[in-house]
């Protein structure tokens, strides 16, 4: 093979190859770093004695879908000026220890986006370890660059997941207004996150103005404890869940009341009721229709559900409030106990849900990132390891 294509392969900025050796399944390149002298980091002096070499294996990334390896000759210089010795080359491709180049490192971290660890190991004849480890090293600096935007913060929005359903969960913390992933911790519990927002500065903690969150009550405490100036804003889309979750239990009682033919129709409609009204088909609409003549009940249900979501579509805290108490009005009318359990729900949140129509935040953006943590537990970064998790979920948000 041509010099000049070994040169344009390997396309490394501070080594150059001298040789290349071709196999069924790899290309092993013999290189050295291009430049023959260093600075001295003592006395500053440019110096070309060689103290003494070694050669080492580096992986780099693959070539015409062979394996690429690196036997780079290493050298270490002696200062003739100030006599120090054993002063080893820096390389700008390749970390120092490190057995991968930088960009094969990424190569690898942008593999796991879509592959779980053990497949990216086989493929490119690693260990998992040594993958994980590649992961690490290109993530975690940023997610530390991340973390330091804490600065520029004015509204955070904290959510729950399910690391293990129903035995383990971590939160998200994200910015509503930027749309930007700031961490994600792996524990819901309260006092873990109020040591954790405990250890911002002041400073960061005083200029965020407003939180929202659903109304799990430690959330709450975490907010008061940690944040004593900020709004706690409900968030609106745990609100129509609500609204959806009483709608969906009147079907259920009303499916109780009827003969099999119709119950199955009250079953199968579970979805199109959640749909929004402005969505529906005009087929879907004559089947509501069809269902409310059957239950006048399930039609009320339907209207108090989306009498609260076009009340959420209002403009200010004082139109807000007005829909609100006539919305109250007619659950009590409505005489439907689902309805009246969410009512007294919300009247115990009022104030903090009434703070949606000051900040129009939500955690529309953190329930995204949710949905990539469960596509990143289904592809599998090693659940229920949550600070792999972590990485993974920041793998796929963040340029690199």
């Amino acid at each position: 093979m041509q010099y000049n294509n070994i040169i344009k392969f390997l396309d490394l900025p501070d080594i150059i190859a001298t040789e290349i050796i071709s196999t069924e399944d790899r290309y092993i390149f013999i290189a050295e770093a291009k430049k023959n002298h260093i600075v001295c980091p003592q006395c500053g002096n440019i110096i070309n004695k060689i103290h003494d070499t070694k050669w080492q294996n580096i992986r780099d990334i693959p070539i015409r879908g062979k394996l690429v390896i690196i036997r780079l000759l290493k050298k270490r210089y002696r200062c003739p000026y100030c006599h120090k010795r054993g002063i080893p080359e820096k390389y700008e491709s390749i970390d120092k220890y490190a057995r991968n180049t930088k960009r094969f490192d990424k190569c690898l971290a942008k593999e796991t986006v879509s592959k779980d660890y053990s497949k990216v190991a086989r493929e490119n004849g690693l260990s998992y370890t040594a993958v994980n480890n590649a992961v690490k090293k290109v993530i975690d600096p940023l997610i530390k660059q991340q973390v330091s935007k804490l600065s520029q913060l004015k509204a955070i929005s904290i959510d729950e997941f399910a690391v293990l359903k129903r035995h383990k969960y971590g939160v998200s913390i994200t910015d509503p207004i930027n749309r930007e992933l700031i961490d994600i911790l792996p524990t819901r519990k309260k006092d873990d996150l109020i040591n954790y927002f405990n250890c911002w500065e002041d400073e960061q903690r005083r200029q965020i103005q407003s939180i929202s969150m659903d109304m799990w009550r430690p959330f709450k405490a975490v907010a008061d404890a940690a944040f004593t100036h900020a709004k706690i804003v409900i968030d609106k889309f745990h609100l129509v869940t609500l609204m959806n979750r009483a709608l969906d239990e009147v079907r259920k009682q009303v499916q109780q009341t009827v003969n099999n033919h119709q119950r199955r129709k009250f079953f199968q409609s579970r979805l199109l009721l959640q749909k929004r009204a402005e969505e529906l088909t005009d087929e879907e609409h004559e089947k509501l229709i069809k269902l409310f003549e059957l239950s006048p009940a399930l039609e009320k249900a339907w209207e108090l559900k989306e009498e609260f979501r076009d009340l959420l579509q209002l403009d200010n805290v004082k139109e807000a409030t007005r829909a609100l108490k006539r919305w109250y009005k007619e659950v009590i009318k409505s005489k439907l106990m689902p309805f009246y359990q969410v009512k007294k729900i919300i009247q115990r949140w009022e104030g903090k849900i009434l703070n949606y129509f000051k900040t129009k935040i939500t955690n529309g953006f953190a329930e995204g990132i949710n949905n990539k943590i469960k596509l990143i537990k289904r592809i599998g970064y090693g659940v229920p390891n949550v600070m792999n998790l972590r990485r993974g979920v920041f793998n796929v948000m963040l340029s690199y």
